[in-house]
């Protein structure tokens, strides 16, 4: 799809001017839905079978558009200006990865359901396959045990 129609189709959401490129952004959409299509399409998911990579691309920009400026775990500002940023042609220094914890990437709610939120990239990977409720029960067991509160 062209730059043009992209912009027609999935306009750029306001709080995203300034922090990243329409073409960046539009990269990052389509990279977003055609790893996560696959990914589900091998893991058999039902509603991956029956779906489109447009249908996950729009699912993907509706969660940017009702809730992709703040991560909605720990609320802090999603860093937009690092989509299509990372370096995986080569081993890191430490530290480099840290450097991308903010980042956005796309989730899905509940692993058994088409519906995606935007969360930092740290969040996610701690995620996994938990749905918010089983997440956040691990990071109170998590606090409890650490005595944090």
């Amino acid at each position: 799809m062209s730059l043009v129609l992209d912009l027609v189709k999935y306009p750029l959401p306001s709080f995203l001017e300034g922090k990243c490129t329409p073409s960046a952004y539009f990269k990052w959409l389509d990279a977003k839905a055609n790893t996560i299509f696959r990914r589900d399409r091998k893991r058999r998911k039902p509603y991956a079978i029956a779906s489109t990579v447009a249908i996950y691309k729009g699912k993907v920009h509706n969660a940017v558009t009702s809730g992709g400026q703040y991560d909605p775990y720990t609320g802090e500002p999603l860093a937009w200006e690092l989509v299509s940023t990372w370096d995986s042609s080569r081993d890191h220094p430490d530290g480099y990865k840290k450097k991308f914890a903010l980042m956005p990437t796309i989730d899905h709610i509940t692993p058994d359901v088409l519906e995606f939120e935007v969360c930092s990239w740290e969040i996610n990977d701690a995620k996994c396959d938990l749905d918010p409720a089983e997440f956040v029960e691990l990071c109170k067991k998590v606090v409890k045990f650490r005595s944090y509160e």
